[in-house]
């Protein structure tokens, strides 16, 4: 009994915890809003869950025959529920390229455990109560958990497979936080007075909460590209350890022009529409920085001359497409270099060649455009 008034105490400075972060996410212009929006959606229903929770310990507590129904469905909600933030989580960060049937795919398991947890009413498949009001496992107990451990799997994969969103420090902090309500879950198992899955997802979910405040540090605002900073720290990975790159420099002309014509949100958008241009034709291959108002850089690990060569081509291909359904023109100055460990004085001096090869470019394009604005 002392462990089970331990759990709601628990539970309700969980929920007051997770209700401040739901609050500090709304607010939040910095965090992207997809960003903001999985862990709104994750928070509020850890938050039904741990409500549920304390309301079946409360009936059980009570030892009140009465209650018998409300404490049934109670449990099917709960356990049908489980699975879910995991679901949640894995939905918002697997491939957009994945085709509808995979996501049909995903939900089937999710449909199942509820059906289940419905029938568990009358047959007592995960659970039972009995006319005493005495809660019992039932033979399929493990199986919302089971769900929910593949869930989080699949999750962990497609964090470790997105290069694109999330670094190698990223994973390392993101793997081992989201094992924790799988090990809430094995001691709950293991221990039947214990009641930790929904107090140690809370947990996860605050940690969640924090690293997604700590990204904001390495994201530009208004591209959501990789900012300066982060483009400093990934340029001291090569001064510190033996690894070979291809710099790409990229200046966005007329800037200053477009501003001064067609106003700053024309800007803006010029702006973004660039970083994604230059995120997508690089997507896989390269890292995307914005180092400046107007200077793009891309860092690739050592990748073949004729890798390079595709993505400058995909790149000029999709500014043209852009620029065709643009009253105003996206010109995109770009040179890059090689850096060799055992050739290159430092990766420093290749930013230099890449950035003296970008304002060649740049010249030639002055003559093709014939741009008025000098930077």
């Amino acid at each position: 009994m002392t462990n089970m008034k331990s759990s709601i105490s628990t539970d309700v400075l969980a929920i007051i915890a997770l209700l401040f972060t739901i609050n500090f996410a709304k607010r939040n212009v910095v965090v992207c809003n997809k960003k903001n929006i999985i862990y709104i959606s994750a928070a509020a229903t850890t938050i039904i869950l741990l409500i549920l929770e304390i309301v079946t310990i409360l009936i059980e507590l009570s030892s009140n025959n009465k209650l018998i129904i409300p404490y049934r469905i109670a449990n099917i909600l709960g356990f049908s529920l489980s699975p879910i933030v995991p679901f949640i989580l894995l939905l918002f960060n697997s491939n957009k390229e994945k085709k509808i049937s995979y996501n049909c795919f995903l939900i089937i398991p999710l449909c199942f455990n509820a059906f289940m947890c419905v029938l568990s009413y009358k047959t007592g498949f995960i659970f039972s109560i009995d006319a005493q009001n005495q809660y019992t496992r039932g033979n399929l107990f493990l199986l919302p958990t089971i769900i929910s451990t593949f869930y989080y799997v699949l999750f962990l994969r497609a964090v470790v497979k997105n290069s694109v969103k999330y670094d190698l420090e990223d994973k390392k902090i993101l793997i081992p936080v989201f094992f924790i309500p799988i090990l809430g879950s094995i001691l709950q198992i293991l221990f039947k007075d214990l009641v930790l899955i929904w107090s140690s997802t809370s947990i996860s979910l605050l940690i969640y909460y924090i690293f997604l405040l700590d990204l904001q540090f390495k994201y530009d605002v208004q591209t959501g590209i990789k900012n300066r900073a982060a483009f400093e720290k990934e340029m001291k990975k090569y001064v510190s350890r033996d690894k070979n790159a291809r710099i790409v420099m990229f200046d966005l002309n007329n800037l200053k022009n477009t501003n001064d014509k067609h106003g700053h949100k024309a800007g803006d958008e010029m702006i973004f529409n660039t970083a994604k241009i230059i995120e997508e034709s690089f997507m896989g291959i390269g890292k995307a920085y914005r180092i400046g108002g107007d200077e793009f850089c891309v860092i690739c690990k050592e990748i073949p001359r004729e890798l390079l060569a595709s993505a400058l081509y995909n790149l000029d291909d999709l500014l043209i497409k852009v620029n065709q359904n643009s009253h105003i023109k996206i010109v995109l100055a770009y040179g890059h270099a090689s850096y060799n460990k055992n050739e290159n004085e430092s990766i420093y001096s290749t930013l230099v060649e890449a950035d003296k090869n970008m304002y060649i470019h740049k010249a030639k394009l002055k003559g093709i455009y014939g741009m008025t604005e000098n930077n």
